[in-house]
C-alpha cells in the first residue's frame, strides 16, 4: 500500500469522440500515482464515454450502463481493503 494506507480508484470520463479515449491522460495519472508509490486498485480504474444526451439536466449520469461502471469502480477501493489485496 501507499504510505496513506488509502486505496485509489479512478473514472476517466471522456467523451466519444476522443480519439484516444483520454489514455494519455490515464497513463500520465498512472505513472505519477507510480512514482509516489501510490495503492491504485485494478478494479478501480474505469473509463466511461458519455454523450451530453447521458447527462441529466441536474447534471447527474443517467446513462445506466455507465451508472453500473461507475458504482463497480467505487466500490473497487472498499472491496480492495475488506480483503486485504496486495495489488
Amino acid at each position: 500500500m501507499g504510505d496513506g494506507g488509502k486505496p485509489i480508484a479512478w473514472i476517466n470520463a471522456s467523451g466519444p469522440a476522443a480519439r484516444t479515449g483520454g489514455a494519455d491522460a490515464r497513463d500520465s495519472l498512472r505513472n505519477v500515482l507510480g512514482h509516489v508509490h501510490a495503492d491504485t486498485v485494478d478494479a478501480g480504474r474505469t473509463r466511461i464515454s458519455p454523450t451530453r444526451s447521458d447527462i441529466g439536466p441536474d447534471g447527474v449520469l443517467t446513462d445506466s450502463a455507465a451508472r453500473e461502471t461507475t458504482s463497480e469502480t467505487l466500490a473497487a477501493p472498499a472491496r480492495h481493503l475488506a480483503a486485504g489485496d496486495p495489488e
